[in-house]
């Protein structure tokens, strides 16, 4: 089951799945979002990419799952 998330432009993110293996965890924010898709800028490598909001984890949520 694929979870959508209602994101914001300026969330702190965190790349759960892509298919490139080197993104997996990297730290983004977003620049812009509806309810599916989010483009987000990856703050390591400066790129703006576009993902499906099911691929990525709110960083405070990212946390909350650390401790758990």
């Amino acid at each position: 089951m694929r979870i959508y998330l209602n994101l914001r432009a300026g969330d702190l993110v965190i790349i759960n799945e892509s298919f490139s293996q080197k993104q997996i965890g990297k730290l983004a924010m977003v620049i812009k979002s509806d309810i599916y898709n989010a483009q987000i800028l990856i703050l390591h490598t400066g790129e703006k990419e576009d993902f499906a909001t099911y691929k990525l984890i709110k960083l405070e949520d990212y946390h909350e799952r650390k401790s758990n």
